[in-house]
């Protein structure tokens, strides 16, 4: 029988505490256990999906930044790859992962941050990086004093319900997890055939220069297939201020999408939608950093030390998560 959220958090004899959509900030610091599914509701399987929405495009950006990624030992092509995930993927489950934390906020925030191939800050359930329908998923949290043992219980629950119908289309059907978990808790992996899905990043042991340059040469790696167009970094003051920066220095390229003048703009963040001042304060002498003013309600979506992406839609509408 298909697990609801309710009935996978009843497993660890907990409750709901509350629901946020993908890229949205978990308003709980404390430690729980949290469940991406497919829909906000916790009691039914409504938006159920029959085949994984898959990317091709985020395989692309895997192979690339992976060069050295394996399926059964061979260099794969895409569309074997595509293949090999399509067959994780669970039609009557509307439940992707389970996760544990010690702090939701913080947790949750990472798996946000990292991209396809990065192996930090929370590579864990990395399949989900590879969906089309990434911002239509919803987080739902349960806070406990015993995370890891809650997260147990649920993925156990999780697996004893999966159905045989499902089980049957599994590439590995003696492990049905939910789809991006890749090993019971401490435990089993499954038998995905993939090696070199995330950049190696373990330090150099011969020498501190040549650990840092190998570093440093993975981090640039990432960050070269991330988005171009981003923010500057929020501060602390950025937040008590309530403002996003946008930044002249990288080579313009996120500068040149707002308007030289100070204008009102429409701002959609993470989900939802601000109507804001824009100071792009190009001043006489030099550039300075633009402002976007968005007000206290900054903080409901962003957390200290992001590096937000942004984009214009045809619109006009300025996204930024």
């Amino acid at each position: 029988m298909p697990t609801t959220v309710s009935s996978a958090f009843e497993a660890a004899n907990l409750k709901p505490d509350g629901v946020e959509k993908w890229g949205m900030k978990i308003p709980s610091s404390s430690s729980g256990v949290y469940i991406v599914s497919l829909n906000t509701s916790t009691d039914t399987i409504e938006g159920l999906i029959p085949k994984a929405p898959l990317s091709r495009e985020a395989f692309d950006d895997w192979i690339s930044v992976c060069p050295n990624l394996t399926l059964d030992s061979y260099n794969p092509t895409i569309d074997q790859l595509i293949q090999r995930v399509q067959a994780f993927w669970l039609p009557d489950e509307v439940i992707l992962y389970i996760g544990k934390a010690t702090s939701l906020s913080s947790r949750v925030n990472q798996y946000y941050r990292t991209p396809i191939g990065a192996r930090r800050p929370h590579s864990g359930g990395y399949f989900l990086k590879l969906l089309s329908n990434l911002d239509e998923l919803w987080i739902h949290y349960s806070e406990t004093d015993e995370p890891e043992f809650s997260e147990k219980q649920i993925v156990s629950n999780f697996i004893d319900n999966v159905s045989d119908s499902s089980k049957s289309l599994l590439h590995d059907p003696y492990l049905p997890l939910p789809f991006a978990n890749l090993n019971v808790p401490n435990g089993v992996r499954k038998a995905h055939g993939l090696k070199g899905a995330r950049l190696e990043n373990k330090l150099s042991a011969s020498t501190v220069e040549n650990a840092s340059q190998e570093s440093q040469q993975i981090t640039q790696k990432v960050e070269a297939h991330m988005d171009d167009y981003r923010t500057q970094r929020v501060t602390a003051t950025d937040l008590e201020n309530g403002r996003i920066r946008i930044p002249s220095t990288n080579t313009a390229k996120t500068k040149s999408l707002f308007p030289r003048e100070k204008e009102r703009v429409t701002v959609n963040l993470r989900g939802e939608t601000f109507h804001c001042s824009y100071d792009p304060r190009m001043g006489p002498d030099k550039q300075r950093s633009g402002i976007i003013q968005i007000g206290s309600n900054l903080r409901k979506h962003v957390y200290e030390d992001e590096v937000l992406t942004v984009s214009k839609g045809a619109d006009g509408e300025y996204v930024i998560g």
